[in-house]
């Protein structure tokens, strides 16, 4: 399992974030307090939009290349919010 910090911007950015997330067959949820919805849903993440210190669960070991193409909604400024266990 894979956790890192995520920032959501507008609908647009929204829409490429679940189109991305559903190219891969991981399942992935979002976690914003006692909140947790699909990551892979628009619906679910749309509900999320405003919220700050939003959490991405990847559950899968080998993430790497979704990391890599989710780079530019990671809020990688907080580095060690991302755990792999």
């Amino acid at each position: 399992m894979t956790k890192v910090s995520v920032e959501l911007g507008d609908l647009k950015e929204i829409v490429m974030f679940v189109n991305i997330l559903n190219k891969y067959d991981y399942e992935c949820d979002l976690h914003c307090g006692s909140y947790y919805v699909d990551a892979k849903s628009l619906l679910g993440v749309i509900t999320l939009h405003n919220a700050s210190n939003v959490e991405l669960i990847i559950h899968a070991d080998k993430t790497d290349e979704l990391l890599k193409n989710i780079e530019q909604y990671c809020s990688w400024k907080n580095i060690n919010r991302i755990f792999k266990s």
